[in-house]
C-alpha cells in the first residue's frame, strides 16, 4: 500500500527522503540538547572538517610562494604541525580532570577558539613572518582545532554513557558533518587561494575558529561542585594508569601497532608532487585550481 502511494505521489517520497535527516537531527536535539547536536556540527564540520580542509592547501602555498620552503623541508615542518594531535591524550586528560571555572569542557572550547583565531589573523595581517613564527602560528590553529575535538569527543562519550542507544546515532553525525565538511572545504579551497591568495585564506578561517568560541559559549553543561586543585596530579595519575591498563589489553594494543607502522613506514612524495604541479619551469605550471584536484 505505502509503495502504490509513493509511486503515485513521487514528490511525496521525496520529500519525505528530504525531511528524514531534519528529522533526525531534531530527534538528537531533542534528546540530547540542542547545543551539543549543534557543537558536533560546528567542531567536526567546520572547525575539523572544513578548515582542516582550507588549511592544508593554504599552507602549502604558503610555505612554497611566501617562505621559499623546500619540499624536504616541507615535509618535516608539516611533521611538527601534528603534534598537537599527536599528544591528543594530553588534552583529553586535562579536560576530564582539571576544570576550569567549574566546567570541564566550556573553558576549552573557548581557549582553543581564541587560539586558533589569534594564530589565524597573525598569519594573515602580519607582513614577512619569519619562518619560526609561521609554524608556531599553524601549530597554535593544529592544537586549537585538536583541543576542540577532544572536548566534543568528551562530550559525545560522555552523552552516550547517558544515551546508550543513541551512541550509533552520534557516531554517525560526527563522521556526517566531518566528512560533508571536508568534501566542501577541500573544493573551495583551491578558488579561494586562486582569488585571495594563502594569507587571504587564513584570515576567512578565522571566522570558522570563532565559531568554536561560540560552542564553549552555549553549550549546555553542568558544573562540578566541591572541586579541589589539590587532587588534580592524582587524578591525572590515576587516568594516565587507566589509559596504559587498557593500552595492554591484546585487543587494543595490536590495533594500536597496526594503525602506527602502516602510517610510519610508508613512504610519501606528496610535498615533491605539489612543488613538481606547480613550478612554471620544470613542471606544467598547474593553477591553484588545478592542483587542488591533484593533491
Amino acid at each position: 500500500m505505502e509503495e502504490s502511494q509513493l509511486e503515485r505521489n513521487p514528490r511525496n517520497g521525496f520529500l519525505a527522503l528530504v525531511l528524514r535527516p531534519i528529522n533526525w537531527l531534531k530527534m538528537l536535539g531533542g534528546e540530547l540538547h540542542w547545543s551539543f547536536v549543534l557543537g558536533v556540527m560546528i567542531v567536526y564540520g567546520i572547525s575539523q572538517g572544513f578548515a582542516v580542509g582550507m588549511i592544508k592547501v593554504s599552507t602549502m602555498y604558503y610555505m612554497k610562494d611566501e617562505q621559499k620552503v623546500q619540499p624536504s623541508e616541507l615535509q618535516v615542518y608539516l611533521g611538527l604541525l601534528q603534534l598537537p594531535w599527536v599528544i591528543k591524550p594530553l588534552w583529553g586528560l586535562l579536560t576530564d580532570t582539571l576544570p576550569v571555572l567549574g566546567y570541564r569542557r566550556r573553558p576549552y572550547f573557548i581557549f582553543a577558539g581564541f587560539l586558533s583565531v589569534t594564530s589565524m589573523l597573525a598569519l594573515s595581517i602580519q607582513r614577512n613572518l619569519s619562518l619560526a613564527f609561521s609554524l608556531l602560528s599553524l601549530m597554535g590553529v593544529s592544537a586549537g582545532i585538536a583541543i576542540a575535538v577532544v572536548a566534543i569527543d568528551a562530550c559525545v562519550t560522555q552523552n552516550s554513557i547517558s544515551h546508550p542507544s543513541l551512541a550509533g546515532d552520534m557516531q554517525s553525525l560526527c563522521g556526517f558533518s566531518s566528512s560533508i565538511g571536508a568534501l566542501v572545504g577541500y573544493s573551495l579551497s583551491g578558488f579561494l587561494v586562486h582569488l585571495v591568495g594563502p594569507k587571504g585564506v587564513f584570515g576567512l578561517l578565522s571566522v570558522p575558529a570563532g565559531l568554536v568560541i561560540l560552542v564553549g559559549m552555549m553549550l549546555k553543561e553542568s558544573r562540578v561542585h566541591k572541586f579541589t586543585h589539590r587532587g588534580v596530579n592524582e587524578k591525572f595519575l590515576d587516568a594516565g594508569k587507566a589509559m596504559w591498563t587498557a593500552l595492554k589489553f591484546r585487543d587494543v594494543w595490536r590495533p594500536c601497532l597496526y594503525m602506527y607502522l602502516s602510517l610510519a613506514v610508508s613512504l610519501n612524495i606528496h610535498e615533491g608532487m605539489f612543488y613538481w604541479y606547480t613550478d612554471a619551469k620544470g613542471g606544467p605550471s598547474f593553477s591553484q585550481v588545478l592542483a587542488f584536484h591533484l593533491l
